[in-house]
């Protein structure tokens, strides 16, 4: 069964912010089958805007296009990252991954030179 969910494991999350320079103040969503990590984002709330770090997908290095399996956990990850900043009172979503932002733009976010950015209720929707 695949979860995402902020990740429990000390070490393991140690050892992904070692590995990316993530900072400790960042929250590590984890995406996994079992026990095996498929991907991760690393974000932060700022005052109401959730800004995603870092995204992690299979080893992917946005250099190429993502494949099929690696757009499904990046896409996945990028939608219960703004779940999760909903739930903490975020309105609005950004990134400054200039690399990824055609990815970004194609889920509805506007970019500009540093950032994509869109409302949170984009991607998070009740109806």
């Amino acid at each position: 069964m695949i979860t995402i969910l902020p990740l429990k494991d000390k070490q393991k999350a140690d050892d992904i912010r070692a590995k990316n320079d993530i900072p400790n103040s960042a929250i590590l969503l984890a995406m996994q089958d079992k026990e095996e990590l498929l991907g991760f984002s690393a974000v932060e709330l700022e005052h109401s805007t959730l800004i995603i770090l870092k995204l992690n997908a299979l080893e992917y290095d946005f250099v190429q296009k993502p494949n099929p399996e690696q757009s499904f956990i990046l896409d996945s990850l990028i939608r219960s990252s703004a779940s999760y900043g909903e739930n903490f009172g975020a309105q609005a979503i950004q990134t400054s991954f200039p690399d990824f932002f055609d990815f970004m733009k194609a889920r509805g976010f506007s970019a500009d030179e540093t950032h994509t950015y869109t409302a949170i209720g984009t991607l998070v929707k009740y109806k």
